[in-house]
């Protein structure tokens, strides 16, 4: 049997793994709101059948790795928000051709000890559908603060 999916929440720590990009069958990956640290291994762009990447809310940094998104031929979904140190680029092509990034603004009421973590934070960043077959896709990207 194949691992397909992977889902864990609030107790991880440390990096991610590199090795996960052997799990070929792999659908989705869900680690979101966690204590991992470090880069996205650019190792993940070989996973071809990985649908949905959920990565949101850790304290990953760095360069979002252009090539291993872009080799994400199946996937339908991306998280990022909430890592303040992670920064660069996703490609608007091939199945990410139609992506929304969502800023939350600061609001009077946020709380003064939580204000400096929040602002520039990418809220949402989410590819919703993969192009007619032969279809070209503008090159178009958003610029993760």
């Amino acid at each position: 049997k194949n691992v397909v999916e992977i889902s864990i929440y609030n107790d991880l720590t440390g990096t991610i793994p590199s090795e996960l990009g052997r799990l070929w069958a792999l659908r989705a990956l869900y680690l979101g709101r966690n204590h991992l640290h470090g880069t996205i291994p650019t190792e993940l762009g070989t996973l071809t059948s990985l649908s949905s990447l959920s990565v949101q809310w850790n304290e990953l940094t760095g360069t979002i790795p252009e090539e291993a998104i872009g080799g994400l031929i199946s996937l339908r979904a991306l998280q990022l928000e909430g890592n303040v140190g992670l920064h660069g680029k996703v490609e608007r092509h091939g199945t990410l051709c139609r992506m929304r990034n969502n800023y939350k603004p600061e609001t009077d009421e946020d709380d003064e000890k939580t204000k400096p973590h929040k602002r520039g934070i990418l809220r949402m960043l989410t590819a919703t559908c993969t192009p007619p077959s032969g279809s070209l896709v503008g090159d178009r990207s958003d610029r993760l603060v």
